[in-house]
This record gives C-alpha cells, sequence and structure tokens, in this order.
C-alpha cells in the first residue's frame, strides 16, 4: 500500500514538473513575441517630409504625421518635432509621430482694376498680399490714378504675401511713347518720323565731326527708353 502511495506521489510529482517546464516555455515564447525586435528612434527633426520617410523605412519604422502651423521659421512639410524623441528605443515598425509644418495659407486675389492707387494698397494688405512693382502710363480712357491692370487674375487664389504688380493711369495727358535709340541715324528722317506722331524735336545742335556726312545724329535726350509724350522737350545733336 505504501510503496503504491510513493510511487503516485512520484507521478505527480513528474507530471507536476513537466507542467511547470511547459508554463515557462510558453511563457518565454511569448515574451519574445510579444517584445520583438528593438530599434533607436531616428532623429527627424529638421527633414522634409519626404525624406523623413524615406529614414523611416530604412530604420523599419511607421510615421504618423500631425500638420499645424509652427511659424515662419520652419518651411512647409519640414518635421517640426516627433515622438517619441529621436535615440529612444522603440520596437521594430512602432509608429513615430510627427509634427509637420504646413504650406502657407491660400488667399484670394481681390479686384484691384479702377480702384486709386491707395485703395488697391489698402486692400492687397488686407488680402495678406504684398504690392509688387508699380509703373504708371498717360491713359486718356482711365481716371488718373486708378489701377488699369494687376498681374495677378481678380479671384485667382495664391499663397499668402504674394507680389501683385499695379498698372497705374496717369490721365488724359495724350498718348505716350518710349524714346527709341536715334544714335547714326539721319536726322531729317528722324523729323519726320516724330511730326507724324505729334512729338516734336525742340532742340536742334550741329556739331562738327570729322568722318561722318552732314545731318547725322550724334547724341539725343532723353536717353533711349525714357517715356515722352507730347509736352516732353526732345532735343538731339547732329553732325555739321
Amino acid at each position: 500500500m505504501n510503496k503504491k502511495m510513493v510511487l503516485a506521489g512520484k507521478a505527480v510529482g513528474i507530471l507536476a514538473g513537466y507542467s511547470l517546464v511547459m508554463v515557462l516555455a510558453v511563457f518565454f515564447t511569448v515574451s519574445l513575441l510579444v517584445k520583438g525586435a528593438e530599434v533607436s528612434s531616428p532623429d527627424l527633426t529638421g527633414l522634409p517630409l519626404q525624406e523623413a520617410y524615406a529614414v523611416a523605412a530604412r530604420k523599419g519604422v511607421y510615421l504618423k504625421k500631425v500638420i499645424g502651423d509652427f511659424g515662419s521659421a520652419y518651411a512647409p512639410n519640414t518635421v517640426v518635432s516627433q515622438f517619441p524623441a529621436p535615440e529612444t528605443r522603440v520596437k521594430e515598425k512602432a509608429v513615430i509621430k510627427i509634427f509637420v509644418a504646413s504650406e502657407p495659407g491660400q488667399v484670394i486675389v481681390p479686384q484691384l482694376v479702377r480702384l486709386s492707387q491707395k485703395q488697391s494698397e489698402l486692400l492687397l494688405k488686407k488680402s495678406k498680399l504684398k504690392k509688387g512693382h508699380t509703373a504708371f502710363i498717360s491713359a486718356a480712357e482711365a481716371m488718373p490714378d486708378s489701377v488699369i491692370s494687376q498681374s495677378l487674375p481678380a479671384g485667382s487664389r495664391v499663397p499668402e504675401n504674394s507680389a501683385v504688380d499695379l498698372l497705374i493711369s496717369r490721365g488724359g495727358e495724350g498718348a505716350s511713347y518710349v524714346m527709341p535709340d536715334l544714335i547714326g541715324k539721319e536726322a531729317a528722317r528722324v523729323l519726320v518720323f516724330f511730326e507724324s506722331h505729334g512729338l516734336k524735336i525742340s532742340k536742334i545742335e550741329e556739331m562738327p565731326y570729322f568722318g561722318l556726312k552732314p545731318g547725322i545724329i550724334l547724341k539725343q535726350f532723353p536717353a533711349p527708353g525714357f517715356e515722352i509724350g507730347a509736352r516732353n522737350q526732345i532735343g538731339i545733336q547732329v553732325s555739321q
């Protein structure tokens, strides 16, 4: 009887030991599976978004982006910060949250034509746009100091702080022209051309010039490229 009890006790002990070994084996196996391989969180701060994705792929981690306005100090689509921090040990295929600077806001270009120069500048500022280059031209059909044309079409969407160039009317001062280069041309032909366009050369000065036939323009005023009209004084110097 005692011998049977001893054998039964040994059997129970062996079974219990075997069960413990199985439990421990399962525990360590599950622990290894849960823990998995670890990697260091890459430093993504300051990287362009596409480059950050490439670095994360090489490290074997995923990214979750949060876009926000972090001020003008950061270029658009640049990683501003991240969580977890760089060099933190994370599981392979872990998700790293990155905070990305948004692109500049889009605004609508207002209608500026027919507004005065001051009104157009105030409206540009209110619309978060900047005044670009300003040019003036004589235009009898437009009120003086009014906008004739704008470089960006009204109603179009553009980034904030975009520059809009303006063409401003000087009013009905008659037709205006760009002064051509007259040097080396025959004065007689130039006089006929100017008079046919309502322009008058009011000062003609003759100057001896060796080797050049008479009547060739040596100097001019205004210089080429200047805007001229009927009220401008135009002068030339010709060979004698």
